[in-house]
C-alpha cells in the first residue's frame, strides 16, 4: 500500500483529524507524505490524548480503525501501525491497562510483541 492510500484511509475514518492532517502534510509532500510521519504526528498524539482523558468511545473508534488497517495484512501498513502508533502508546497503556482491553486481536498481538 502507498502512503497516500494509507493517509487517505485515516482521514476518511477519522475526519475530525483533517485540519491536523493538513497542517502536517501541507509543508511536506501532501497526501504522499510518509505514513509513519502522518500517523506518528497526527493520529498518535490524538490517541494519547484520548487515553489520558479516558475518552472510551473515541479510543474504541481508533482501535477499530487500527484493526481494520492491520486486517489488510499489508507489510507497510502493519509497520506504520506497529511502530508509529502502538509502540508510541506503550507507556500510556501500561499506565492505564484498562485501554488494552479495548484493543482488537491483531492490535493486541502487535502490542504484546512490542512489549515482551
Amino acid at each position: 500500500m502507498k502512503s497516500s492510500e494509507l493517509n487517505k484511509m485515516l482521514i476518511e475514518y477519522l475526519p475530525e483529524l483533517y485540519s491536523k492532517y493538513l497542517d502536517e502534510v501541507s509543508w511536506q509532500e501532501g497526501d504522499d507524505t510518509g505514513s509513519h510521519i502522518v500517523y506518528g504526528d497526527v493520529l498518535t498524539p490524538h490517541l494519547i490524548e484520548c487515553i489520558l482523558q479516558k475518552e472510551t468511545k473515541e479510543i474504541i473508534k481508533i482501535y477499530a480503525f487500527l484493526e481494520s488497517v492491520l486486517s489488510l495484512e499489508d507489510e507497510y501498513s502493519d509497520e506504520v501501525i506497529a511502530f508509529s502508533v502502538l509502540e508510541s502508546i506503550v507507556y500510556f497503556i501500561k499506565e492505564d491497562m484498562s485501554s488494552i482491553d479495548l484493543l482488537g486481536p491483531r492490535s493486541r498481538k502487535w502490542f504484546e510483541d512490542l512489549v515482551l
